[in-house]
Formats: structure tokens, C-alpha cells, sequence
């Protein structure tokens, strides 16, 4: 008899760990980040807009790469999207020169988030900047790089190894012509606090790429409040119950 209440008490033990263990795995919290606004189209290369939404801020900035060369550009924020007018492009006031595009240089977006992040979607309003319709095909990485987001924005240095890691990293998804032009980045479990979206880069087909960057929605690994709820529920139970069961004593065991 008293084997057995040793033995329920275990079982009470195991499956407590069991259920707090089940509730502590973080939930998925969806959030997604308008990114427009209303500038010129040429300005200061390197600058840096900010962006947030639920708890989540990001830093955005331009590059491109002219061969294996890489340059800063100047980001504009318009009604559908962040664009980028590199070195080549001069006002950027023509021919939608003013996109993240694949022509002659190629254009992308660096995001600098203020805790890791998996990148899941993104509206990209596609542009005609080349030959044949307009087309959206994106290049997409990530990386993690410590004390990249910073309360005062900070251009990450041409000779970060950052760029190394995000080119170890990268893929190419192709894009959605179809309004409200959203794109699933297939960006599997990936969780990191730096992200490129950029015009596709090889380009998959033959269509020229370009398009302007109007939101992305991320996902945040986080204990959502019902969970940290039912644990302390589960932790207070479980010291009750152990409360009102007498100690037994080696003796009584055996």
C-alpha cells in the first residue's frame, strides 16, 4: 500500500513535468510591418528608416552589388514600398529606376531587427524595369550578427563579416504577380536578427526583377500569456499536492 502511494506520487511528478514542459514551448506571434512611406527618390546613400509594429522595430537600409563590389544606396519609402536608388541610377526619377531591381546593379534591402525573427512573407509590388512584364522573383537571406540593431542607426561597415554570412545563407523564391503581390520568402525555421530581400540574384528566368518592398510579416518565437498562466497554474498544483501527501520514510517504503 504504501509502495503504491510512492508510485502515484511519481506519476503526479512526471506528468506535471510533462504538462509544463508541453505549455513552456513558445507560440509562434504573427506580426506584420507596414513599410511605405513618401520621399524623394535620390538622396543620401546609407541612410536608414525605421519601421515598427507590435513590439517589433526594424532598421531598413540599401545596398547593391555592382559585380562583387558592394555600395551603399539611398532608400526611398513611397505608397507601395521601400526602393533603392543605387550609384548608377543618379535622381532615380525615371524608368522605375527607384526599385530594388536587378538591372545593371543588384538592388536589396538590408533588415536590421531588434530580436531574431523568422521572415515568413512579404508584399512586393513589382515594377517593369527591363524586358517583359514586371517581375517580383526575390533574393532573400539572413544572418546574426551582435549589437547590429542599435538605438541610434548605425550603417553596418562595408567590410562586415556580415556579408560573408549572408551570402552563405541565401536563396531565391520566386515571386507573386498577383495583387496584393505577397510572397512566401520560404524561410523555414530560420530565426535571426538580420534579413536581405533584394531583387532575385541569380535571376531564375528571363524576365528583369523589380519591385518595391511595402510590408513584411515576421514571426517571433514567444511565451504567449496563457502559457505562462497555465505554468504558473501547474507549478502551484503540483506544490499542493505535495503538501498534503505525508513524507514517507525509507522504512514505510520498504
Amino acid at each position: 500500500m504504501q509502495w503504491g502511494a510512492f508510485m502515484g506520487k511519481f506519476r503526479l511528478i512526471a506528468a506535471a513535468a510533462a504538462l509544463l514542459a508541453a505549455v513552456a514551448s513558445p507560440a509562434a506571434a504573427s506580426v506584420t510591418i507596414t513599410t511605405t512611406g513618401s520621399s524623394g527618390t535620390d538622396g543620401t546613400d546609407g541612410n536608414i528608416r525605421t519601421f515598427s509594429s507590435g513590439g517589433i522595430t526594424v532598421q531598413a537600409s540599401a545596398f547593391s552589388y555592382q559585380g562583387s563590389t558592394l555600395e551603399r544606396g539611398f532608400l526611398g519609402a513611397y505608397s507601395t514600398g521601400l526602393g533603392v536608388t543605387n550609384n548608377d541610377e543618379g535622381n532615380g526619377g525615371s524608368s522605375n529606376s527607384h526599385t530594388a531591381d536587378n538591372v545593371g546593379q543588384n538592388d536589396f534591402i538590408l533588415l536590421i531587427f531588434n530580436q531574431a525573427v523568422n521572415l515568413t512573407s512579404a508584399v512586393l509590388t513589382p515594377y517593369d524595369v527591363g524586358t517583359g512584364n514586371g517581375d517580383n522573383d526575390a533574393w532573400v537571406s539572413y544572418a546574426n550578427l551582435a549589437g547590429a540593431f542599435t538605438n541610434t542607426p548605425t550603417p553596418v561597415a562595408l567590410n562586415s563579416p556580415l556579408w560573408a554570412a549572408l551570402m552563405g545563407n541565401d536563396w531565391t523564391v520566386t515571386g507573386n504577380n498577383n495583387s496584393p503581390f505577397s510572397t512566401n520568402l520560404g524561410s523555414g525555421s530560420n530565426f535571426a536578427n538580420v534579413w536581405l530581400i533584394g531583387a532575385a540574384n541569380p535571376n531564375p528566368d528571363r524576365y528583369d526583377d523589380g519591385f518595391k518592398l511595402k510590408s513584411i510579416t515576421v514571426n517571433t518565437a514567444v511565451p504567449e500569456p496563457g502559457t505562462w498562466a497555465m505554468m504558473l497554474f501547474g507549478f502551484g498544483a503540483v506544490g499542493y499536492s505535495l503538501r498534503r501527501r505525508k513524507p514517507l520514510t525509507i522504512a514505510q517504503i520498504a
